[in-house]
């Protein structure tokens, strides 16, 4: 089995692909509408990996739980793909990197996994990075609200390091099958669900279908998408949640390149100087232990 390490960039990188391809159907389509169908093409993937290789189905109690990680997954990829088309490509995903400063502490809170002053300070640090990176504005990016889309894309980033947590927490009793699964038919049911509603109360409700020029483009997001969370649970599942996270900075040059060559944006330095103290504060927890001031402490 290739390392987990190895498996975690091949997820970030589809991931990159993902935020392009919604930031690119999002032009002609609504976020509800295509976060719905990016769930239930995923679930077809999801229920038919689970059903072929013939998983057990869970108990109460878990399917409990998954119904929780449902409505966090949710949120967050309905936030972040919203952040997608009110702030540029790059500047979301330096908003997501967040996530992996975050990973530390929901560990120590939910795994119970040690946190060390080399992850809050990085944190902090991290924090401060973001703030800088988005103080001006991206040539080419889209004319959205910009705070708007800054709070939309930290809000994923706070469900995102939940979904880790959670997703870890679960690997100690579950296959990465099952995991995938519920990943995708949670949010996909929860969706139709307000989707219906939303039309039956309203004629102005974004559309429960979308246009056939669409399907092609949401199929290839809901495989893709699927293929990122099997990935990432396949992971989790053999390393730490705060050794992995850091690898999300790896984003950074292909959203840039993506947004570049697609989209037409080009990023401020600023931007770049914010990010790199966030990676800088990602390396500090993904190798702390071989920092000087660490090994003094344990010398």
């Amino acid at each position: 089995m290739p390392s987990p390490y190895i498996i975690v960039t091949a997820a970030v990188a589809l991931g990159v692909g993902i935020d392009t391809l919604v930031k690119a159907i999002a032009l002609d389509l609504s976020v509800l509408t295509l976060t719905t169908w990016r769930f239930l093409f995923g679930s077809g993937f999801a229920l038919t990996l689970f059903v072929v290789r013939r998983r057990p189905i869970p108990t109460l109690g878990a399917i409990g739980f998954h119904v929780l990680r449902g409505v966090v997954q949710l949120i967050t990829a309905l936030s972040f793909f919203w952040a997608l088309t009110q702030i540029a490509l790059a500047e979301a995903t330096v908003m997501g990197f967040m996530a992996a400063l975050m990973v530390p502490a929901m560990g120590r809170l939910i795994l119970k996994e040690k946190i060390s002053p080399v992850a809050t300070a990085a944190a902090i640090a991290g924090f401060c990075g973001a703030a800088f990176a988005l103080s001006a504005q991206a040539t080419g990016g889209p004319d959205g609200n910009r705070v708007a889309g800054a709070l939309a894309a930290f809000t994923a980033a706070v469900g995102y390091a939940l979904t880790l947590i959670l997703i870890r927490l679960r690997t100690r009793q579950e296959d990465t099958d099952t995991i995938a699964m519920f990943g995708n038919v949670m949010p996909a049911t929860l969706l139709v669900v307000v989707m219906v509603v939303l039309n039956v109360a309203s004629p102005t409700a974004p559309a429960l279908f979308p246009t056939l020029s669409s399907v092609l483009p949401l199929f290839a997001l809901g495989a893709i998408a699927f293929s990122v969370w099997w990935l990432m649970s396949e992971a989790y599942r053999h390393a730490e949640a705060q050794r992995l996270a850091p690898f999300e900075y790896l984003a950074l040059p292909m959203s840039v390149a993506a947004g570049y060559f697609v989209f037409g944006e080009v990023p401020s330095w600023r931007l770049y100087l914010g990010a790199a103290v966030i990676i800088a504060g990602c390396l500090a927890i993904a190798f702390e232990d071989r920092l000087p001031i660490k090994r003094l402490k344990t010398g």
